[in-house]
């Protein structure tokens, strides 16, 4: 049997491996079929396809190039081509290919419809709302469309547009991947707890080994105060992947607000070991030693929690506390800047981003710059008027600049919303004898 019959063979059992759902074994039998023949178009295409049953989108990007060189401007070709290049966030790349493929078939939709998920990845969101109505001149109605235009609608947060959108897709194809979850997610951040409990409960139902969606899930259950349920979420997904480190991280979290210290210990130490990048491990193991009264322990796994290039705005605020009980401050002002640069796009809610203007305020002071830990706690207060940590160290420093008139009234708001709070009660007592002995001093003779 001469080479050609050989690469022709290896191509063969190539199929019949794909079709077999055996991609590693399918893509083998391709590499050598093209070793022999690198000129086949065809193969190029099912090496492609096979690349991305095995996610490798990168390569694929490189398969279906290979067979568009060869095929010339084929459309079936260009669309793969495309998709993959917006797996690999290349949108520029996907828009100009979808844009030849509409200048060959101005009738072919789905060159309108990825355009959306290209232009999106952009962030030019109004030429993504043209290509789906451009679309739509094409097709009256198409699932993967509206699906494309809520996640725009999503990421800038135009959560009724986006919902409505995903509504559409349920009633055009009630088995449409991952809309319960998207609606469950959207919800979430418009803290609808419970809807978004009931949509994560829809998806796990469709598909129950959803990993992402059960921590997801457990996720909302703890905001809901149900730490049991969220808890038998987390366990659930150990059960499906016990090397998942996010479930170990997370079941930590639990034992740690239980204040069962040695069984978050545990946890902690095994998601490291599973993942020794994992964000928040460190953080969540320098509380620990703070709770046993290990100081220097808590610094030095903070140490390490500081060493990530980025964090999530939650372990941010988190962090920054951890960093002003140990007493070093200095560190809180680089954390939060980097956040506050992104709050405004990432549509962090308000008593959240709140909460980074009163960590920065009060490291601000503590290293002796009272008046801008003073401007930002007041900012605090402009976005969340009920964040009474922050009044209570606007109480302080303004007590220590002798501001007493400003103590009080701080004072006073404070105190209508927490009357029984010991610290507030305390710094009513420590402002009557500032003011008390201002007065005596007054009247001396």
């Amino acid at each position: 049997m001469d080479d050609w019959s050989q690469a022709e063979n290896h191509a063969e059992r190539a199929r019949h491996f794909f079709q077999a759902g055996q991609w590693e074994q399918a893509l083998a039998e391709l590499k050598q079929a093209l070793a022999v023949n690198p000129e086949q178009s065809d193969w190029h295409f099912g090496m492609g396809l096979t690349l991305d049953a095995l996610h490798r989108y990168d390569e694929a990007v490189q398969a279906f190039d290979q067979a568009l060189k060869l095929r010339g401007d084929d459309k079936d070709t260009m669309l793969h081509l495309a998709v993959d290049l917006l797996r690999t966030q290349h949108p520029d790349r996907a828009i100009e290919v979808l844009g030849r493929l509409n200048e060959l078939d101005p009738n072919c939709e789905p060159g309108y419809c990825y355009r959306i998920t290209a232009y999106a990845q952009k962030g030019d969101h109004e030429q993504a709302e043209v290509m789906f109505y451009l679309a739509r001149q094409v097709q009256e109605e198409c699932p993967l469309c509206y699906d494309h235009l809520a996640q725009s609608l999503a990421s800038r947060g135009e959560y009724v547009r986006a919902a409505w959108c995903w509504q559409r897709v349920l009633k055009m194809d009630a088995s449409f991947p991952g809309v319960h979850a998207n609606l469950a997610r959207l919800y979430w951040r418009q803290g609808r707890l419970d809807e978004a409990r009931q949509e994560y409960l829809r998806e796990l139902r469709a598909d129950p080994g959803d990993t992402a969606a059960l921590l997801e899930l457990g996720h909302v259950l703890v905001e809901l105060d149900r730490p049991a349920e969220a808890a038998e979420k987390f366990r659930r997904v150990l059960e499906l992947d016990p090397e998942h480190a996010a479930a170990h991280l997370l079941l930590g979290e639990l034992s740690l607000g239980a204040e069962h210290l040695d069984a978050a210990e545990a946890s902690f130490t095994k998601a490291l070991t599973h993942d020794a990048d994992l964000a928040g491990v460190h953080l969540r193991l320098a509380q620990v030693a703070l709770a046993r009264g290990q100081q220097d322990e808590a610094w030095r796994q903070a140490r390490m929690e500081l060493a990530r290039q980025h964090h999530a705005v939650t372990h941010t605020q988190e962090l920054a506390r951890l960093l002003v009980e140990l007493g070093r401050p200095k560190p809180v002002e680089d954390l939060v800047n980097r956040q506050l640069q992104r709050a405004a796009e990432a549509h962090y809610p308000r008593p959240l981003t709140a909460s980074l203007w009163m960590y920065r305020g009060v490291a601000r002071m503590l290293v002796g710059r009272i008046e801008a830990g003073v401007a930002d706690c007041r900012r605090c207060l402009h976005l969340d008027r009920e964040n009474v940590l922050a009044m209570h160290n606007l109480v302080l420093a303004y007590a220590h600049q002798r501001r007493l008139a400003r103590a009080r009234a701080i004072l006073r708001r404070a105190l209508k919303l927490q009357p029984e709070d010991a610290q507030l009660r305390h710094l009513k007592h420590r402002l009557f004898w500032l003011r008390w002995f201002g007065w005596a001093r007054l009247r001396r003779p």
